[in-house]
């Protein structure tokens, strides 16, 4: 934490202002964090806070849920990233809040995933939350992750997802061929290897261009969700598509903008099939 909070001193971090849609741009061009809390998000809070539960959100970006996930009291949380800035920046963040500056349950770290999950025990954590990360990974790092979700996690203990789907304005130009891909029966028909191919130019500027993830996405929906789930070994109890939390021209759709799933380890430990694709 002090580590941290000397970089914000030294570099003058702070966090960015909102963009027009509310939004807040990350630093390292992986996506935009959202201030409000969704479905899913809200209920991992609600879950996380029940008992002395230890959790993890990889990464946390700005502190956006792990500020508010503290105020409901979470016993053991730890945040990570794999920006130092956006460490930084919760932070102090944390310390200018009067009700969380005494807090002494978070614990940050750095790391690029999912290559640092080895630095967690197995059955360590009661909850894990990957918020609108997923998406950024490979099919292949997809597997991987969620395997070692299902290591880390505590038999019973709960993983909470929620991805971008392709039904959303600023990318609906790939609608047509997710739509395509999945008559196919393509198993990941919604990965592309450069975001930017697909940008819709009437509703991304050049400066958001130049902003943008150029490195391989996955869009996602409920069945997809559900199957990647399902073949790591967990029990998957909702998978749902939802629209987002806020009004934008930018993203907003019809309604199918986002996907969130809730899985549960099981108490009894059962074999996982790898499926790479």
């Amino acid at each position: 934490m002090e580590t941290a909070l000397a970089l914000a001193r030294k570099e003058k971090l702070e966090l960015p202002p909102p963009q027009k849609d509310g939004s807040y741009q990350s630093l390292n061009k992986r996506g935009s964090a959202i201030a409000q809390l969704n479905i899913i998000t809200e209920e991992f809070t609600e879950y996380a806070s029940k008992g002395e539960k230890r959790v993890l959100q990889l990464d946390a970006t700005f502190g956006h849920i792990t500020l508010k996930a503290l105020k409901r009291g979470i016993h053991d949380f730890v945040a990570t990233d794999s920006d130092k800035r956006h460490l930084a920046i919760i932070a102090k963040r944390l310390k200018e809040k009067p009700c969380l500056k005494e807090n002494k349950s978070l614990k940050l770290f750095h790391g690029s995933f999912p290559d640092s999950f080895k630095d967690f025990e197995d059955n360590s954590f009661d909850a894990v939350l990957l918020n609108r990360v997923i998406h950024f990974f490979t099919p292949t790092q997809t597997t991987h992750t969620l395997k070692e979700v299902f290591r880390i996690l505590k038999p019973g203990g709960r993983v909470f997802i929620v991805a971008i789907t392709p039904y959303v304005k600023r990318f609906e130009t790939f609608i047509p061929l997710y739509k395509q891909r999945l008559l196919l029966n393509q198993r990941y028909p919604g990965y592309v290897r450069n975001l930017k191919f697909f940008a819709n130019p009437e509703v991304t500027s050049p400066k958001q261009m130049a902003q943008m993830h150029d490195k391989p996405f996955m869009f996602f929906d409920a069945q997809l969700m559900h199957r990647v789930l399902s073949e790591s070994g967990l029990i998957v109890e909702k998978a749902i598509e939802f629209p987002l939390t806020f009004k934008s021209s930018i993203w907003g759709l019809d309604g199918r903008e986002l996907v969130g799933a809730i899985a549960k380890k099981p108490l009894r430990r059962h074999s996982f099939s790898l499926h790479l694709g």
